[in-house]
């Protein structure tokens, strides 16, 4: 098997209200997957949640970040193209 994988998840034309769901449903799950997690280390220790928080942070601007950028797209008539590709790699720990 390759160590090495690409993945396309997203690859096509949407209009604005199709690419809100797709995107900021993904965003969203990265989001609460975080919160989670960082609610799991301080519930069983008080363990660093810092990397979630940081992380967390990160994604609520990107989240903001494209519902601007959608918001334009429904002001402006425009569809958009959105492509998105997962690279998983295998390591060895």
């Amino acid at each position: 098997m390759e160590k090495k994988q690409d993945f396309k998840l997203i690859d096509g034309q949407f209009n604005p209200s199709d690419a809100r769901t797709i995107l900021l449903t993904l965003i969203n799950s990265k989001i609460q997957f975080h919160k989670l997690e960082s609610f799991g280390i301080t519930v069983r220790s008080s363990g660093d949640i810092s990397m979630h928080e940081k992380r967390i942070r990160e994604l609520s601007k990107v989240n903001e970040d494209i519902k601007k950028l959608l918001n334009y797209a429904v002001e402006n008539n425009m569809k958009l193209k959105v492509n998105s590709t997962i690279q998983i790699e295998l390591i060895n720990e």
